[in-house]
C-alpha cells in the first residue's frame, strides 16, 4: 500500500506524515524536502536532481510507503507516472487549509529548506497552488485511478489533524 499526503505549502503535510511515520516502522516516509536537504544546493539543478532522487525512491512493489509531497507540478506529474507501474492499494489524501492559515503557518516556519530562488516562494506560491486544489485537478488525476481512495480534508484545527491521523491510522494497520 502507498499512501499520499498532498497539500499547500503549510498545510501541515509534514506534521501528519512525520506523526504516522513514527508510530509504524513497517512504512518508509519519502519528503521531498528531506531530499532537497539532503541533495539539493538551493540552485535549479540541484532541485532537478532532489526531485528525481524523490521519485526514484517510489517503488512499485508492495512495499508500505508514506509520500509527501504537494502533488502538483511537474513533480506531481512525475509522481503520478512512478506509480502507474503500481497497481497495488493507494491512498490519496488532499489536505485542505484556507490560504490565511498557511500564510500564518508560513511566517512561523523556519525555512531550512534549499529551495531555488528564481522559484516563487512562500506566500506567492501558497496562493498559485491554491488555485489548482481548489480545482478538480488532483481527483481528477488521482481519484479515477483502479485500486485507489481519494480524500480531501481540512486541516485547520487540532480535531482535523486527529481525524485525519484516524483515518490514515487505520489504512496503515490494515498493510
Amino acid at each position: 500500500m502507498k499512501i499520499l499526503l498532498f497539500g499547500n505549502i503549510g498545510s501541515g503535510k509534514t506534521t501528519i506524515a512525520k506523526e504516522l511515520s513514527q508510530n509504524s516502522e513497517q512504512w518508509t516516509y519519502l519528503a521531498v524536502d528531506d531530499f532537497r536537504r539532503e541533495i539539493g544546493d538551493g540552485s535549479i539543478k540541484g532541485d532537478a536532481k532532489a526531485k528525481s532522487a524523490f521519485v526514484k525512491s517510489i517503488s512499485h512493489d508492495e512495499q508500505p510507503q508514506l509520500i509527501e509531497c504537494t502533488g502538483l507540478g511537474r513533480l506531481g506529474s512525475s509522481v503520478f507516472r512512478r506509480l502507474q507501474k503500481y497497481d497495488g492499494p493507494l491512498i490519496v489524501m488532499v489536505l485542505k487549509v484556507a490560504v490565511t492559515c498557511c500564510e500564518q503557518r508560513i511566517e512561523k516556519r523556519d525555512w531550512d529548506i534549499p529551495f531555488p530562488k528564481e522559484i516563487s516562494q512562500g506566500t506567492e506560491l501558497v496562493y498559485k497552488l491554491n488555485k489548482l486544489y481548489e480545482s478538480r485537478f488532483l481527483f481528477e488525476r488521482w481519484g479515477l485511478r483502479k485500486n485507489t481512495n481519494f480524500f480531501y480534508h481540512m486541516n485547520e484545527i487540532p480535531s482535523d489533524k486527529e481525524n485525519i491521523l484516524s483515518i490514515l491510522s487505520t489504512y496503515m494497520k490494515k498493510s
